[in-house]
């Protein structure tokens, strides 16, 4: 079984649903440590950041200890409805995320942006399972392999990022695991959030699963 982990972010880029499509279990690490300027809460829109506002300053804690102020489902709206005005598929596509978003519940960082993560999976017709796992006790490439342990997978798909902070020979270190480690050769079209190619793109799924060549 191929699984693969991510952070629990706010309405991530392609690459994140690239490894959600191809995958047989997609875990959520809503344990790790919440990074002030990183994706969980924050994404460009139309190359310009889409936040969230956050209850107090929030430093060296799990994601899943974060809140996130009230009101973050009509934030969100307002701000795709004014970054993707004219865009061809507002109509049609932002009718569905626009209501499913302001009826979405949730007050922590995390549950907030699964409640997304789930509307756009449904919207992207990926059926690959959502799992949070029991709070890992290893750190770094370790900690990855205690995860897909977790949930019985054979082998890992990890992000082309990974390689900066996985360490040395991280495929060894699997393998002496007695599990695959696999690249992502997802080719993105752009960096901004999938809303992008929700709105703009007759077929979002023929992006999200290009690869390189």
């Amino acid at each position: 079984m191929k699984v693969t982990i991510h952070q629990p972010d706010l309405l991530p880029y392609s690459g994140f649903w690239f490894k959600m499509a191809t995958c047989d279990a997609f875990v959520l690490s809503v344990h790790d440590q919440f990074q002030k300027h990183g994706y969980q809460r924050r994404v460009t829109m139309r190359g310009a950041w889409c936040s969230h506002q956050l209850v107090g300053k929030p430093s060296m804690v799990p994601i899943n200890t974060v809140e996130v102020a009230d009101g973050w489902q009509q934030r969100i709206v307002d701000v795709i409805k004014g970054r993707y005005a004219g865009a061809p598929f507002l109509e049609s596509r932002g009718s569905e995320l626009f209501e499913r978003i302001l009826a979405s519940e949730g007050r922590l960082l995390h549950e907030v942006n699964i409640s997304m993560i789930e509307i756009v999976r449904d919207m992207l017709d990926i059926s690959t399972p959502l799992v949070v796992t029991e709070p890992p006790v290893e750190a770094g490439t370790e900690r990855l392999i205690e995860q897909v342990r977790m949930v019985g997978g054979t082998a890992y798909l990890a992000g082309q990022g990974g390689r900066a902070y996985m360490g040395d020979d991280p495929e060894g270190r699997f393998a002496a695991a007695g599990l695959d480690l696999l690249w992502s050769q997802h080719q993105r079209s752009t960096d901004d959030s999938i809303v992008t190619l929700l709105m703009d793109e007759p077929d979002p799924m023929d992006h999200v699963l290009r690869q390189a060549t």
